[in-house]
């Protein structure tokens, strides 16, 4: 029996909240201790760029999740007949733009709380209320692109190529991990004084890097052949949207190997781009320090976005394919 899409969202909606809680109090945690639970009115920009980013990703797919819905009819979606978009809510509704007001929300509330009430009291309420503000959004956005689904099929592919659509997601990513890291440009391990080719300072890059780079990896392990396969029924993506594997015998490795092998790749890089630094004398930020130490794990993290990604797109290349001989045998019928 379809469910009804009143019952479904009821359902969608609870786990959705606990979801994103935990997202929230992990992303929100990782910054507090960086900061060395001492965040304040300074942090608010920072904290409001997060919870954006964070937004930003939990809309940007659900256009295309909804189109699987609504063409393969898995849900009832009888709540939404007659009900027709109207062309400044398209305009509106578009994620960079709702990303942009996010930003603006979050920043006059927070930059409010923190000035208004205790350090702690402050961090209390953000953490009880940025989930819930990101939960609204998310069902007011769910409602539109549901309506949008009928006339969001485009003529011209999206995407032409998955290293484009992993690259995207890699930028986000980075921009994300930067704000995450940002507050330990005054941490002691990470000080300059004693030089670039400090055991201390190389140590602590190579804990940090491997850090963000596990962290990212349990974040993106969740499926997207849903997500793809909706994308197929948008026509933003074609079939030759991947038809390799780079690197093919490394993927065929053990997970263990690949990131044993990372590991020490990335202690090698950073004392070599140590010893460099220090013959060739030079200043810069630490955040343009740990993304020249980080190199490699983004590449290895790039390279493990498109494995995965390629194999979750076969995947919805086979159920679109699957829905089309059903579709066939059903009109046959």
């Amino acid at each position: 029996m379809i469910p009804e899409y009143l019952t479904f969202i009821r359902y969608q909606d609870k786990k959705f909240l606990v979801f994103i809680y935990l997202i929230s109090f992990i992303l929100l945690g990782l910054y507090w201790s960086n900061t060395g639970y001492a965040a304040g009115l300074q942090d608010v920009g920072v904290i409001s760029a997060i919870l954006t980013i964070l937004l930003f990703k939990v809309i940007y797919e659900l256009k295309a999740y909804w189109a699987y819905k609504c063409v393969v009819g898995t849900v009832d979606l009888s709540f939404f007949a007659g009900k027709k978009i109207k062309r400044y809510e398209t305009v509106m509704t578009h994620p960079l733009v709702i990303s942009l007001l996010a930003y603006a929300v979050f920043f006059a509330v927070y930059k409010s709380i923190f000035s208004l009430l205790s350090p702690q009291a402050a961090l209390n309420s953000l953490v009880l209320t940025a989930p819930l503000l990101i939960f609204i959004v998310f069902r007011l956005m769910r409602n539109s692109y549901i309506k949008q689904v009928a006339t969001a099929v485009v003529e011209k592919v999206k995407y032409k190529h998955l290293y484009r659509y992993v690259c995207s997601n890699v930028v986000l990513s980075l921009v994300l991990t930067l704000l995450m890291i940002s507050p330990l440009r005054g941490d002691e391990d990470f000080s300059f004084e004693d030089g670039f080719f400090s055991p201390r300072l190389m140590i602590a890059m190579w804990i940090l890097c491997a850090t963000v780079l596990i962290i990212n990896i349990l974040f993106m392990q969740f499926p997207k052949h849903y997500i793809f396969l909706g994308r197929l029924f948008l026509n933003e993506v074609d079939f030759y949207f991947s038809t390799s594997v780079p690197f093919s015998r490394l993927h065929a490795k053990p997970q263990w190997y690949k990131l044993l092998m990372i590991m020490m790749i990335e202690a090698g890089w950073i004392v070599l781009m140590s010893a460099l630094m220090m013959l060739l004398d030079f200043n810069v930020c630490f955040e343009a320090w740990f993304l020249c130490c980080f190199l490699p794990c983004l590449g290895f993290y790039a390279l493990y976005l498109y494995w995965n990604w390629h194999n979750d797109f076969m995947m919805a290349c086979d159920m679109y394919l699957r829905w089309g001989e059903i579709k066939k045998q059903s009109n046959l019928w």
